[in-house]
Order: C-alpha cells, then structure tokens, then sequence
C-alpha cells in the first residue's frame, strides 16, 4: 500500500514538472515574437576577389533579393569595414567594392548585404592576397639580350631573354624615324621584335610589366632601362663565308675544321691550326663591306689558357695575291684578348668565364676600307700551346 502512494507521489511530481516546462517555453515564444516573424537580407551569392597594390577589389555578385540597398565587408578580425550602397536593376546586379590602404598580406573578409529595415543576411566569407613592396622588389626587367639590324638592314632587332612568369608583356617606347614617339606592347612569350622605323642614334626605354594574378587590378613595373639605337648596322650573314687557303696559310688540324668558325655552334669544337707561331689562315665573307665590328669566341674547354688566341691582326683584302704573300692585304686592326680578373694563367673568375663565353668585340677603326678577304695573323696565345684555337667569329658592317 505505501509503496502504491509512492509511485503516485513521484508520477504526480513529473506531471507538474512538465507543465511548468511547457508555460515557460511558450512564454519564451510569445517574447519572441513580440517584434514580428524574424527576417534575413538575401545574402551575395559569390564573392571575386582581384589583388592589387596595397589594395584588393571584391566583386561581389548579389543574389535576387530585390530589397538589399547596402553591402558591407568586414576584415581585420571585424575591426575594419567598408560599406557601399546598392541601386538593384532588373538583372544579376555585381557590386565592386575596392578596399584601400591595405599592408601586403593574406585577407579574410566577412561579406554581409541589408535591405531598408536593417535586416542583415549571413555572412558569406572569402579570403584574398594583397601585394605590395615585397613582390615589386622580386621584379626585374626582362634582360635585353643583343640588339642589332636584320642582315638586310630592314630592321632594327631586339633579341630578348625568357620574361619572369608574371611577366604580361613589355612596354617599348621609340622615336619614329619621322621623329614621332610610338609604344609598342611586346607579348609576353615573345623572343624576337623588330621595329621598321627606329631613329637611328634616338633613346629607347622599355620595362617589363607584371601582374601576380591574372586577374589582378593593378599593373606592377620597374623603373625603365634606356639604351641608345644604334646607328646602321648589320651582322654579315656567315652562310657566305667560305674558307679560302693560300700557299703561306695555316691548314687545319685535330680536326678543328675552320668553317667551324661560322656554324653558329659555340661549343667545341671550334678551328685549330697546324703548329706554329706566328700563323694565319684566310677566308671569304663573300662580299666586299666596310666593317664595324669583330667579335671572336674562345673554345670555352681552355678559357684563357693552352691554344686560346691572345694576340692576332685582322687584315683584308679584295683581290688577294694567289701566292700568299702579303703585297695585296692591309692591315685593318691589332687586338689584345683581355682578362678581367688579371688572375694568373690557370686560375679563372667567374667574371672572366663569363666574359669569355659572351665573347669578345672589336671595332674597327672608321676610316676602316672595304673589303671582302679577311686573314687573321695569329701571334700569340694564352698558354704556350704549339698551335691556335679559335671557337666562333661575327662580323658587322654599316655597308647596306
């Protein structure tokens, strides 16, 4: 009997317990909806985020909520926000909200939109990165790697080297040959460009132009590189040359042919000669021109050392002797190979080997007479070797 009022107590107690439950929650609901039914703006429906210098552009595309008049990001941990007003129309409306000021860095962004009442949607987050004096310090313009005339004199060449992989192109300013400035935009990928009308002995200045992202807002460069145009040259086309050997020539030996010199290969093996010093060996450029310059290549496997020509004469001719004298050729330059380091034989700076591989120029004196033959007196070389090395020869010349 006791333990039947028991159960009876305790099943009393849950009753009242639940009842008491059920007045609050409704309580609770009836504050609740004090203010109305709870609303939300239609949130953006994505976020395009476009880098900038120290600043970044978030499109932010809306969503078809008709109501929404604002939109406001925040960053900074909500520290820092921007807002901008919306004028919705008739189609998917974008707004392009473009942050200021910013440090370079990594961002995240808390996208909000909100109607006339105030009611604000969710968020909608996307993360961006904005560039600055780190990334522009990264730049450099693209090198230049020779710049010279076409061999038929048309046109002024500018052989470049491989762009940066931000690299979107190159801006080139001229002065016309009728003394106009012109810009060109040279592609990215692109190794070669010709211009038509350069003005001879005119400055020319491009830089590289670079964008982190594809997509980005801003346009990154460096300051310009000038260089002067150079008045009419052409390199001599070196698939006329053919070898030419007199009775008093050197022949060719170790199997170092001598139109190796003109193959455009500037690997060994180059040309070599039969012993001796002095020795000289001819050949025809197959044209009579005035020359400019002269430009000679080491075989880069004894750089300044062995059979390496140090000292040799250029001299020409039009109508050599066939007995290999000397009556019928003139001396046209003497030159020195150098070595900028000064090291002694044997040892080699990096300067030097670079120098070397580059190869080595000469100009010609201006009073310098036309001429077809050329023969090369070989005097002396880097390292005692009984024999000459040469690897690779161009020729220049203001001749049209």
């Amino acid at each position: 009997m006791m333990k039947r009022k028991y159960n009876m107590a305790l099943f009393s107690t849950l009753i009242g317990c639940i009842s008491l439950m059920a007045c609050r929650k409704e309580d609770a609901y009836k504050k609740f909806m004090e203010g109305g039914e709870l609303s939300y703006a239609g949130r953006v429906d994505s976020v395009i985020m476009r880098p900038g210098n120290q600043r970044i552009q978030l499109s932010l595309v809306l969503g078809s909520d008709p109501l929404v008049t604002k939109v406001r990001a925040y960053w900074n941990e909500r520290r820092d926000s921007l807002e901008l007003p919306v004028t919705r129309t008739q189609g998917k409306d974008t707004v392009h909200m473009v942050i200021p000021g910013l440090k370079e860095g990594n961002y995240n962004f808390h996208v909000f939109t909100y109607d006339k009442a105030h009611n604000t949607s969710v968020v909608v987050n996307a993360s961006g990165t904005v560039y600055g004096e780190s990334y522009f310090n990264s730049l450099v313009n693209r090198r230049l790697k020779e710049i010279g005339f076409s061999l038929d004199g048309s046109k002024l060449e500018l052989n470049w080297a491989t762009g940066n992989i931000d690299e979107i192109g190159i801006e080139l300013k001229y002065t016309s040959a009728d003394g106009l400035p012109k810009t060109v935009i040279v592609p990215p990928k692109q190794l070669k460009t010709e211009l038509t009308d350069a003005k001879e002995g005119s400055v020319l200045k491009y830089r590289s132009l670079f964008k982190p992202e594809p997509n980005a807002i801003d346009t990154f460069s460096r300051d310009y590189a000038n260089l002067t145009v150079p008045f009419f040259e052409r390199k001599l086309d070196k698939t006329l040359f053919k070898e030419l050997i007199l009775p008093t020539d050197a022949r060719t030996a170790h199997s170092w042919l001598m139109p190796y010199l003109w193959d455009e290969k500037y690997d060994p093996p180059g040309f070599a000669t039969t012993n001796g010093k002095p020795v000289w060996f001819t050949f025809d450029t197959g044209l009579s021109t005035n020359l400019t310059r002269f430009k000679i290549w080491q075989a880069n496997d004894r750089l300044y050392t062995g059979e390496s020509v140090r000292k040799f004469e250029i001299w020409g001719s039009n109508n050599p002797n066939p007995d290999g004298s000397w009556e019928s050729w003139t001396r046209l330059m003497s030159c020195e190979s150098l070595k900028p380091s000064g090291l002694p034989k044997g040892q080699n700076s990096a300067v030097d080997i670079a120098y070397a591989k580059a190869g080595e120029e000469f100009v010609f004196p201006a009073e310098t007479p036309k001429v077809r033959y050329l023969r090369l007196k070989l005097l002396e070389n880097w390292g005692n070797g009984s024999f000459m090395t040469m690897a690779e020869v161009n020729l220049w010349t203001n001749s049209r």
